[in-house]
């Protein structure tokens, strides 16, 4: 598919304003919802955890041979990651159906992949687990920036991956798309 720049110019201006509105959108729901549901799956491995709502904060707790509490913020929630996959998808040349198909299989996996993300670092920061005891001064940010990390560079090429092979082939095609035409423009450029 050859893309036009203004596809792109439109394209793009969706995806920004799209993540822009994700990251402006009041989020204290998604907040307690990731809690709860990170307190779900806690205590379903029988963990001793808790969540609380007050004066407009969410906090989670997880009691082990050390007491983890930590506030849920937007950036826990995986909101601000939708935002970015629902803007790559609105825009692309594919009917209703497939958008939103694509779009709720990127809510829900990206919602799910985010609760054992939470989970795992509660769960190393409350708990001595090996080979991690040997990590002087242990804490929240020592697994908190790894763990995120990798969740969320899997989470992202395994969601894209997914819509692209099941759901809206068009999505890669058109990322590889934009790639050529700035490639193209870019060689242009420096060609003259």
């Amino acid at each position: 598919m050859q893309l036009s720049g203004k596809y792109i110019f439109k394209y793009l201006i969706t995806l920004f304003a799209t993540t822009y509105f994700f990251y402006i959108i009041p989020s204290s729901w998604i907040e307690q919802l990731t809690a709860g549901s990170s307190v779900f799956l806690l205590r379903f491995f029988n963990f001793n955890s808790n969540w609380l709502f007050e004066e407009g904060i969410t906090y989670l707790t997880l009691e082990g041979q050390r007491m983890v509490s930590v506030i849920i913020i937007r950036e826990c929630t995986a909101l601000n990651v939708i935002g970015i996959m629902i803007g790559l998808i609105l825009p692309l040349k594919v009917g209703l159906y497939q958008k939103t198909k694509g779009m709720v299989f990127s809510v829900v996996t990206l919602f799910l992949l985010n609760i054992p993300r939470i989970v795992l670092t509660l769960y190393l920061t409350a708990y001595d687990v090996a080979p991690f005891t040997l990590l002087d001064n242990r804490n929240l940010e020592t697994f908190h920036y790894p763990i995120s990390f990798l969740f969320g560079v899997i989470g992202v090429i395994f969601v894209t991956l997914s819509l692209n092979r099941w759901i809206i082939p068009e999505l890669g095609e058109t990322l590889i798309d934009f790639v050529n035409y700035f490639q193209i423009k870019l060689c242009n450029y420096n060609t003259s």
